[in-house]
């Protein structure tokens, strides 16, 4: 793990933060005192990087970890390639990077100095029920192969979105073998009122039938995890849009590099024309918060995920209430 630098490639983003997550642990149990240094590749200069990699007063070994390493300036990415080339023994590096071609000179020059890869490869759909049998023994929580496409069936194919349900089936099934049966009342209704129809109300601006759409997926016994999830994986997606629509590429293309089905781009085009980068990321905030509310810091989970909606509306709000005020004191 020291005297290495290792790249976590793909667009998966929950597969890509359990990477991360496992690197990280790994680190740790071979140096419970290391020191742990976090940098986002766009806001890095190469000071920062040689200062990050350049070891510790305060420890014998340091981890980096690097996010976002697709918008990294020319010169950090030098200094990276460097390091990778004659790495110090006291320091590991991580570097994510999301795939696609922004910053792909990155990703070939740490393959040629024979950097670590582990590759998050998102499962086709076919194995997305091999994927919640394995949520589930980890889970601790048994389900056999028709249970879990029931569960694909109901909540679909958002990775994070199935493994938050199959925490939310474990947390109130702990043990119990989990049958389709089991799963087709518990998830009941979501045909027609899904966690992600109340997500895509909140990011197309209508407030209103967000709420209303809660409250009805609440009634019939949508887990209120699962509506945590949608907006978190709802936001995300449109933020990773809003930071690369400007590039000219394709709706594949750019679907890879979001991370969403290329059908989902058009309907990030369109959000986008409501929301900013700090809008979203002011969201976001809200989320983390109600997504404690809702594992258990708050009684009342509906009322946490009504005060979310009604946050994230004035987020968008706001934010777009502060560029017309700054369009116009331009314009005079």
């Amino acid at each position: 793990m020291f005297g290495s630098v290792t790249l976590v490639h793909g667009s998966e983003q929950l597969l890509s933060e359990r990477a991360v997550a496992a690197l990280r642990k790994r680190a740790m149990a071979e140096e419970p005192g290391l020191q742990l240094v976090e940098l986002v590749g766009g806001d890095m200069s190469p000071a920062d990087f040689v200062e990050a990699s350049g070891g510790s007063l305060f420890a014998d070994h340091s981890l980096v970890i690097i996010t976002g390493a697709e918008s990294m300036v020319p010169e950090s990415v030098d200094a990276l390639v460097a390091f990778a080339g004659a790495p110090s023994p006291e320091v590991g590096v991580i570097v994510v990077h999301p795939g696609g071609n922004k910053g792909r000179g990155l990703v070939d020059k740490l393959r040629k100095a024979k950097a670590g890869v582990v590759e998050v490869v998102a499962p086709k759909a076919w194995e997305l029920p091999k994927f919640v049998q394995a949520e589930a023994r980890a889970a601790r929580v048994g389900m056999e192969s028709d249970a879990a496409q029931t569960l694909v069936d109901a909540v679909g194919n958002d990775l994070r979105a199935l493994a938050g349900a199959v925490s939310q089936l474990a947390s109130d099934w702990a043990g119990e073998r989990l049958s389709s049966e089991m799963i087709s009342r518990y998830f009941q209704g979501r045909a027609e009122v899904t966690s992600f129809a109340v997500s895509d109300a909140v990011l197309a601006g209508q407030t209103g039938q967000a709420l209303e759409r809660l409250r009805w997926a609440l009634d019939l016994g949508v887990a209120p995890v699962l509506v945590t999830s949608a907006l978190a994986n709802g936001l995300r997606s449109l933020g990773r849009y809003l930071d690369v629509r400007a590039e000219r590429m394709s709706d594949i293309e750019m679907s890879r590099i979001v991370g969403v089905p290329p059908w989902k781009v058009k309907t990030l085009a369109r959000q986008s024309r409501l929301w900013s980068e700090t809008a979203v990321a002011r969201g976001l905030i809200a989320l983390s918060r109600a997504d404690a509310a809702v594992k258990g810091a708050a009684t009342d989970a509906g009322f946490a995920l009504e005060q979310l909606i009604l946050a994230l509306d004035h987020a968008r709000r706001d934010d777009a209430s502060g560029h017309r005020r700054s369009a116009g004191v331009r314009r005079r």
